[in-house]
């Protein structure tokens, strides 16, 4: 069976609502009135494991998949594993420019630029304009990594052992 990347996604996804949707009907189905019907906890727990396993299946061909799939960010070509990895830390360095670029105040902030007495001010250490561009070039960056992501991701992978009732 050919898949993709966005195929597994969402087919993660659905488990994971149908898992969800278990877990949730649980505590309910636990006590009832005579006159209602509800699905016994056993069912609900079957239900609930076999979208664990659905879930893990998919995972694991997940792995597989994003370790196949190369895509080439900067110039340099990894795995989509490592690039969906090394995006996280891009977007944190992104996100630590943009708010280097001025800081709200916060009116509750016990925290001051001033210290002692004599009123010593802290300086910044970098201008605005400087952070504004570094975050600019970290948002760039990021955007490369999501772009190569979003490539491999529609790669198609030969998935031999994959059973195609997972995507129903």
């Amino acid at each position: 069976m050919k898949i993709t990347g966005y195929m597994l996604r969402e087919a993660i996804k659905m488990h994971e609502l149908r898992r969800d949707t278990a877990a949730a009907a649980f505590a309910p189905s636990l006590k009832k009135f005579e006159t209602e019907t509800k699905t016994a906890p056993h069912d609900i727990v079957k239900e609930f494991l076999a979208a664990e396993e659905d879930i893990a299946k998919l995972q694991m061909v997940q792995a597989r998949y994003n370790l196949h799939v190369a895509v080439t960010v900067h110039g340099t070509r990894m795995s989509l594993a490592e690039a969906v990895k090394r995006l996280g830390g891009m977007s944190r360095v992104e996100k630590m420019w943009r708010s280097a670029t001025g800081t709200k105040v916060d009116r509750y902030s016990y925290q001051s630029d001033e210290r002692s007495k004599d009123v010593l001010i802290a300086r910044t250490t970098i201008t605005t304009a400087e952070a504004m561009k570094l975050a600019q070039t970290a948002a760039k960056a990021t955007g490369e990594f999501r772009a190569a992501i979003a490539t491999g991701n529609a790669t198609e992978f030969e998935a031999e052992t994959l059973d195609a009732k997972l995507f129903d």
